[in-house]
Order: structure tokens, then sequence, then C-alpha cells
């Protein structure tokens, strides 16, 4: 009984040791992932020249770019076709035209032309084009009390028309609409003031134009010319004056998080594009052309073990030469001729049988020095507990 005993306790002590080992192993910490930002396509107009920069968000840094000639509104992102949308505005109503255009992330502006009417419109076009948003192929627009649907497809006869219009609810007539964006639930979200001076996000329905939600928001009132949505659910709105200050807001899900990031000179109007990435992506490089195999290497020569010549008497039939003795007496000898160099054949060895070739010496891979030391920690902790066990036993 006191064996089997002492058997358990040996056991116990080197499953101690073994576990006591295994807390040697190096564990990895997984990282997560960076929180990411964006970066939007900003165009303002004061009195003077309309400027456009690329703000990034949340850091509210911004970098100017080449100014565009004219004012630029409507502006939407098209993130299959890295590129923005916008409607330029020149002369006054009711006499004001406009060409659809497309920023580039450096601000390169490529004009397009005017857009086409293919749908059957709820009334004349008229007024300003000022709030824009585009999700896939489709770039929606609020022109006065009207929602508008563009094909911005390059690739379809409709590209650049309008091929859906509706009204807006009745109760945002007085309400001024300054930009929309599309959310992940397929709405329109804009930032407005009602009548009691509070600023409201509102998100309408897209396809028949309904309101689906309006909350107050912690935000002065104020016409926001500027509504994107950023990573993570993010919204950011910029209003265009609010005490003598143009404002840029992010609005957070709680009126605890909704933060003012930065401010500048009052604006006459102002629009913005995004979300673009905040750094672009490096061109996609083409695979290298598959190298061509290397042709596989000759099979070894098979070596035949050379065999001494075993010793064989000669024949009789051949005599063998007699040793002669070197002449005597005091006769002189002629010089010798040319003497022509002989080789003289090794001796036979004792006939043997062929011996097999070396064995290859097998490879023989040396242990680490972690692999050592925890080979001799684990001795030591088994020799330890097997010594505790014993000194019990006695």
């Amino acid at each position: 009984m006191r064996a089997g005993w002492r058997g358990v306790r040996v056991l116990a002590a080197s499953w101690s040791a073994l576990a006591l080992l295994a807390t040697l192993t190096p564990v990895v910490a997984a990282q997560e992932d960076a929180p990411s930002d964006c970066a939007l396509l900003h165009v303002a107009t004061t009195s003077a020249e309309p400027t456009l920069r690329r703000v990034t968000v949340p850091e509210a840094t911004s970098t100017s770019l080449p100014p565009p000639e004219v004012a630029i509104e409507a502006l939407g992102y098209a993130r299959r076709q890295h590129s923005a949308y916008g409607i330029t505005s020149t002369g006054t109503f009711p006499f004001r035209t406009g060409n659809v255009v497309t920023l580039e992330r450096e601000g390169t502006v490529h004009e397009l032309g005017p857009l086409r009417h293919r749908a059957p419109l709820p009334g004349v076009w008229h007024g300003d084009i000022r709030a824009g948003a585009i999700s896939g192929d489709e770039w929606y627009l609020v022109a006065g009390n009207r929602l508008y649907t563009v094909n911005i497809d390059p690739d379809s006869p409709d590209y650049l028309s309008v091929i859906d219009g509706t009204w807006l609810p009745p109760w945002l007539f007085p309400l001024t609409i300054g930009d929309i964006a599309v959310t992940p639930r397929q709405t329109l979200r804009t930032v407005t003031t009602n009548h009691h001076h509070e600023a409201m996000v509102v998100e309408i329905a897209i396809p028949n134009a309904t309101i689906v939600s309006a909350e107050p928001v912690a935000l002065p009132p104020a016409s926001y010319g500027a509504i994107v949505l950023g990573p993570r659910g993010a919204t950011y709105a910029i209003a265009d004056n609010v005490s003598g200050h143009s404002r840029l807001y992010r609005i957070g899900a709680e009126r605890s998080e909704t933060v003012e990031l930065s401010r500048g000179r009052p604006l006459r109007r102002n629009d913005a594009a995004g979300c673009l990435p905040s750094r672009p992506s490096p061109p996609p490089t083409s695979p290298p052309p598959p190298s061509k195999p290397s042709p596989p290497d000759p099979p070894p020569r098979e070596t035949t073990p050379h065999t001494p010549p075993s010793n064989v008497p000669p024949s009789a039939g051949t005599p063998s030469p007699e040793p002669t003795s070197p002449p005597t007496g005091t006769t002189p000898t002629s010089p010798p001729g040319p003497s022509h160099p002989t080789t003289t054949p090794p001796p036979p060895e004792p006939s043997r049988g062929a011996l097999p070739p070396p064995p290859n010496p097998r490879p023989v891979r040396e242990l680490d020095t972690a692999t050592k030391r925890q080979w001799v920690l684990a001795t030591l902790l088994l020799i330890i507990g097997s010594g505790v066990v014993v000194r019990r036993l006695r």
C-alpha cells in the first residue's frame, strides 16, 4: 500500500514540474487595430474667392489645395471612383447655371457638363442645389423642397441623368437643409435648426423622403453647410457662422460626446465630401514572373569499389628471371647509356572482399540554449520533487 502511495506522490511531483515548465513558454499578446481616421474635401466661400482644403478628422488638421475657379456645392464622395462629385454655381437666380465636376484628392477639378433630365420630375427644376450625398452609383441632391437621384455610373447610358425625384415632407419646407449624408441604414442625415432655434439631427428615408427620426442635438442654432459621416458612426458638421466663427463639430451619440474640434473665419457657405482615406493606398504591384524551375540534380554515379589483384602464382610456361651477380674484377666498364625511368608497381595486397561504402553521417540538430536550460530545470525539479517525496516517506 505504501509503495502505491509512493508511486502516486512521485507522479504528482513529475506533473508539478511539467506544469512549471509550461509557464516558461513565451506568450504573444494580440494588438488591437489602430483607430481609423478619414479626410474631408472642404470647399468654403467667403466674400473672396472660394477655397479648397483637405481636413483630417478627428485631428482637425488641414492642408490647402489649389482653389477652384467657382464655388462648388452638393459635394458627395464616390468611394468606388475615388473622387468627389459636385455642382458649380454661376450667375444669379433664376438665371443660375451649373455643371457637374469631380474633385480628386489632391484638388484637381474635372468638368463633366450639365445634368440631364431622364425622369418625370415633381415640378420645374428651380432653386439652388446645396445638399448632396452619394451611395454607390447614386447621387442624392436636395434643391428647394425636392429630393432628386442622379446616376453617376460611368458605364451606364444614364450617366449624369436625373432618374428620380420626390417631394420632401411639408414640415421641412421652412427649414434650411445645408447638406446631407448617407447613413449605413440607407437614410439621409442632416443637421438643421427648427423654428424654436434648436439644432436637430433629422433622418430621411431615401425611397419616399419620409421622416425617420428627428432628435435635438447639443449644437448651437446655425446653418450647417457640411455634414459628413466618419468611421465608427461619427458625424461631423461644419457651421457657417456661430458667434463670428465657422466651427467644426463632432456629434456623438450622447450630448456630452458632442465637441467642437476647430474654428475659423465666418463663411457665407461651405460644403464637404468624405470620408476619404487619410492616407492613399499604395498602387497595386504586379506579382513577379514565376521563376523557371531549376533542372533536377543528376543522380550520383554508382562507383564500383576497386578490388586489388590477388596473388596469382606465375604460370609455369613463363620463366622467371634469375638474379645476376655483379661482375668481379677490374675490367673497365663502358659508361651507362641514358636510363629510362621505370615505375615499380606497388606490392599486391592480400585479396579481400569488396568493402561496403561508409554510411552517411546523420545530421545532428544542436539544441539551443533555451531548450537546454528548460531540460536542466525539468531535471532539477524532478530530482528535488523525488527527494522531497522520499524524505516524507521516511
